[in-house]
């Protein structure tokens, strides 16, 4: 331990390791201080699309480590084709569900008074989804559960 990090803990009576942040906040920070997360640099499409779907995305086109997603299951429900169960927050139009199927989904339900869609879109899709202005918000769908 320093010696000014002794004398300010014994002064102060915080524990060592809030001492240390006291004297030097700087050695907590990130070592890149300037450069944006990934949050940050999220197009605007990405921007609509919930994190743990954009988790699955880039774990698709191998950019995890790249854009640091975290470890673990994200709780997405994608099939064997590579769609994900979403629900996507939009004015039901005809002209939105044939746009769903020519991104190669399958509308499962459509709430119109709920201005929403469910359906079964490929992970690698949904960005051009969101990028239509009529898109606010893409997530993944919601499951029921039953209680027993």
């Amino acid at each position: 331990m320093l010696p000014e990090l002794c004398v300010f803990t014994a002064l102060s009576g915080w524990p060592p390791a809030l001492a240390t942040y006291a004297l030097a906040p700087s050695a907590f920070q990130s070592s890149t201080p300037n450069k944006p997360g990934e949050k940050e640099t999220r197009t605007p499409a990405q921007r609509k699309i919930n994190s743990q779907l954009l988790y699955e995305i880039y774990r698709r086109r191998g950019q995890a480590a790249e854009k640091q997603v975290p470890p673990g299951p994200t709780g997405v429900d994608v099939d064997e084709a590579g769609r994900a169960l979403v629900d996507i927050r939009t004015t039901v139009t005809p002209e939105m569900e044939r746009k769903i199927r020519e991104l190669k989904g399958v509308v499962v339900s459509t709430a119109p008074s709920l201005l929403t869609i469910i359906a079964r879109i490929p992970l690698l899709q949904l960005e051009r989804l969101a990028g239509d202005p009529a898109v606010r918000a893409i997530e993944p769908a919601a499951e029921a559960i039953t209680n027993r």
